[in-house]
């Protein structure tokens, strides 16, 4: 009965894969299917062997800041200096998406947008928790909106969805949560740290910067006791590396420092906190393949947001066009390699977004009904080259209503559709067009030359914000350009509109 069963989820499966399939096929299927499914697990939800998940977020890691060559075509996505030699592992098993998006260019915002399957938009979340006040809110040219800190009671997690699913999954998340409101075992997770956030991961630690072996090691230890008793698994592994401040064993620090710089990449303290994340990534490889689950587990590789501007030749974001707290390509674009069963080495054009991960891991467990205000699209058919991403909407939006001055950063609002980014700067109104297909670094502002596009999607990008009740900015009556708070920052700000990397313009 089981194996006829299976049978018959197979040939449903076939018949949805078809434009049009057979209404008397259909009939037929349906009602074989009631007969031989009655009393079997819901079809899709438990009738698939259990795969575990393993996420790994990192923190503030650009695009370029590893050893993996995101984008074959791309040389300078791949650092000349950073040796990450168990991510590349990692890639050489696994898909490579060189548009692979952090929800955000700010780190709280994502790990919500992540763990809800939402844009941080419509999550009304878009700084970081409990930063209200003080020069980034007051006596700037526009006043930004309010936003959340702590994960809304009406939300649910990606672990609580599946825990209400698929109740044999033990949960875990070890690491950076950066979100008010209670800790991850108050929001799906078995087991996990605190809620914890950037200053819980700058204790000094000759042994353990950043936290990163600490960390390692209880999501190691808590694989092993789930495989000990069968059952399967989902992990989030957070990384406080690499924020500042830069941390790293003295060991790394050597050996990166005795090494010839590269052409491009020159950091030695940077390269040695990522080398070291990069041995914390490798333990957790080794502990799956040591407990032999390798086979049956997926590994998710990602960064919340692209890196901040550091001295070196060229931007650790890559050929990219800025860094974190913009949404130009360098605080958005990031790592991302997902690997596990099923899934042949490649690399994938498709743009993709950290709240697509919600889908695909319910896809991966077999949980086909969903949250029906989900933004994000499974990733499972991408994966496996037979498809795209599907989602509710064609675009993405990444939605920046705030100010980092001493980055240069000021208000803006990113669409993507298709080849096309279109970027609006909320102090000046100005639209920016990018087709991002022939300009990667952003250089070329089209917005003269296709005035219809830069009124389509201005207008679909206007549409969205209303549609999910976005937080907007609102004029600043008081404001003085004597008293503007980022006056010392202008010639920062106004570089970073034309140049990729005004390295030498920061402060």
């Amino acid at each position: 009965m089981q194996i006829l069963a299976s049978q018959v989820t197979a040939m449903l499966r076939w018949t949805q894969l078809r434009a049009t399939p057979s209404p008397g096929i259909s009939r037929l299927l349906g009602l074989v299917g009631v007969v031989l499914l009655s009393g079997q697990p819901a079809v899709g939800e438990t009738s698939r062997p259990a795969p575990n998940v393993i996420l790994i977020l990192t923190d503030d890691q650009g695009w370029g800041a590893t050893s993996v060559q995101m984008d074959e075509r791309v040389a300078e996505s791949a650092s000349d200096f950073v040796r990450t030699p168990h991510l590349a592992r990692l890639a050489a098993r696994g898909v490579r998406f060189s548009r692979g998006y952090s929800p955000h260019p700010n780190c709280s915002p994502s790990r919500y947008a992540i763990q809800t399957g939402k844009s941080p938009a419509a999550l009304r979340m878009t700084d970081i928790v409990q930063r209200h006040s003080g020069e980034y809110y007051e006596g700037n040219r526009l006043i930004p909106p309010s936003h959340v800190d702590a994960i809304a009671d009406e939300e649910i997690t990606l672990a609580e969805w599946i825990k209400r699913h698929r109740p044999d999954y033990a949960t875990a998340h070890f690491g950076k949560w950066h979100l008010a409101g209670g800790g991850p075992v108050k929001h799906g997770y078995d087991a996990g740290d605190p809620a914890t956030g950037n200053a819980f991961g700058n204790s000094p630690a000759e042994e353990d910067p950043k936290l990163i072996f600490s960390v390692t090691e209880r999501a190691t230890n808590w694989m092993g006791e789930q495989v000990a008793a069968g059952r399967p698994f989902f992990l989030q592994v957070s990384h406080y590396a690499t924020h500042l401040p830069i941390q790293y064993l003295s060991t790394t620090h050597r050996q990166v420092a005795a090494r010839e710089p590269g052409a491009r990449h020159t950091n030695v303290g940077f390269a040695a906190m990522s080398e070291d994340l990069d041995a914390g990534v490798g333990r957790v490889l080794e502990r799956v393949r040591q407990l032999e689950i390798e086979d049956n587990t997926y590994v998710i590789y990602l960064a919340d947001n692209g890196t901040y501007p550091r001295a070196s030749r060229a931007n650790l974001n890559g050929p990219l066009h800025g860094w974190k707290a913009t949404v130009w390509e360098g605080g958005i674009r990031v790592p991302f390699v997902v690997a596990g069963p099923g899934i042949e080495p490649a690399q994938c054009d498709q743009q993709v977004v950290g709240y697509d991960l919600f889908p695909t891991v319910c896809s991966w467990l077999g949980i086909e009904s969903l949250p029906q205000d989900l933004e994000g699209g499974s990733l499972e058919s991408v994966l496996t080259g037979q498809g795209r991403v599907q989602r509710p909407r064609d675009f993405l939006v990444f939605h920046w209503p705030h100010y980092q001055l001493h980055k240069g950063s000021q208000p803006s609002t990113a669409i993507y559709q298709g080849r096309y980014k279109l970027i609006r700067f909320w102090e000046t109104d100005q639209r920016m067009l990018f087709d991002l297909d022939e300009d990667l670094a952003e250089q070329e502002d089209l917005a003269t030359q296709m005035p219809q596009r830069v009124k389509q999607l201005d207008e679909l990008l206007t549409r969205y914000l209303s549609e999910v009740g976005a937080g907007l900015l609102q004029p600043n009556p008081e404001f003085s350009p004597t008293t503007d708070p980022g006056r010392p920052f202008l010639e920062l700000k106004a570089g970073l509109m034309t140049r990729p990397f005004p390295m030498e313009l920061v402060r």
